[in-house]
């Protein structure tokens, strides 16, 4: 006997779903239950990462903590920030050298192409790379 089409059919008969009324970066959900405005969240990680935000924030605490007259007496909050922040530096600075690695190879590849475009492209990137190494360094 022939089953009518409609026991095959392989959408499901119920075409809802709930809308998650915020937004979610990585693992973390923001919506209405755990903040008050989780669009001025959003539009505020659109321009200062949280990365950014808490570098900013280590970096003004570290300074506060150096200020101390008490900051080399071995308290543990104090060379957590300290330590902390030296790890932070040292992934800062290993990640440049990747990225400088990496740019010696990018440019290496235009430096070796026959193709005109990339001799341009070549030519360019270097003209910007020496505007850049015969500039003074900036002053901190």
């Amino acid at each position: 006997m022939m089953r009518p089409w409609t026991d095959l059919a392989l959408a499901p008969q119920k075409l809802w779903q709930s809308i998650n009324q915020g937004w979610s970066f990585g693992n973390i959900i923001v919506n209405e239950q755990n903040s008050s405005a989780p669009q001025t969240e959003q539009a505020i990680l659109a321009r200062e990462s949280y990365g950014r935000q808490i570098g900013k924030l280590l970096d003004a605490v570290n300074e506060l903590v150096a200020l101390q007259p008490d900051a080399g007496a071995g308290k543990a909050a104090f060379t957590e920030v300290k330590d902390l922040k030296a790890r932070i530096d040292r992934v800062k600075t290993d990640v440049a050298l990747q990225r400088i690695r990496q740019l010696r190879s990018d440019l290496d590849r235009l430096r070796r192409s026959d193709e005109a475009k990339d001799q341009e492209a070549y030519a360019a990137a270097m003209k910007a790379l020496r505007t850049v190494l015969d500039a003074p360094p900036a002053r901190r």
